[in-house]
């Protein structure tokens, strides 16, 4: 009779063990590390006009947000924009990634971009930069894609009144 009640004790433990929820791993860095990988390539197939690389990154229901005019929304009219403002012949873009925050399916990331004019854009061609800001999301096949896009442009320094 005691070896049939340690059984049945034992066989309890087990099954309020196996039943208990393990919480998920953390993969937060993982996340975060694949998302600054993710920036490193767009910005590398926007140096090369690669729309068949960078085109992939970004969500079908993605929305852009510009400095003017209304937002863009979906794949195909974000790849449309943005072939009219990539001439790779006369700038370059570089981004830094500030910080990403990695949230689940989806994960925050932002920092600062630059394009700086090539030879070919000739001496009266300034650079550019400002700060950008993306709400990514996992796609279905477990790849991060831009969900939410903004970006603004760094305004001119006004001249003090002297």
């Amino acid at each position: 009779m005691r070896f049939r009640n340690l059984m049945l004790g034992l066989a309890s433990v087990l099954v309020v063990a196996a039943c208990t929820p393990q919480a998920a791993p953390d993969t937060s860095a993982a996340d975060e590390a694949a998302i600054r990988t993710l920036v490193g390539e767009f910005v590398a197939a926007w140096n090369t006009a690669d729309a068949a690389t960078y085109g992939p990154m970004i969500a079908e229901d993605a929305v852009l947000m510009q400095p003017a005019g209304p937002p863009t929304q979906g794949h195909d009219a974000i790849l449309g924009i943005m072939a009219q403002g990539i001439d790779i012949a006369v700038a370059q873009q570089t981004a830094t990634v500030d910080g990403v925050i990695p949230m689940g399916d989806y994960a925050y990331a932002y920092g600062t971009w630059n394009v700086d004019p090539t030879p070919a854009a000739g001496p009266d061609v300034a650079a550019r930069n400002g700060k950008w800001s993306v709400l990514y999301k996992r796609g279905a096949d477990g790849a991060w894609q831009t969900y939410r896009w903004m970006w603004n442009e760094a305004s001119p320094a006004v001249p003090a009144e002297g």
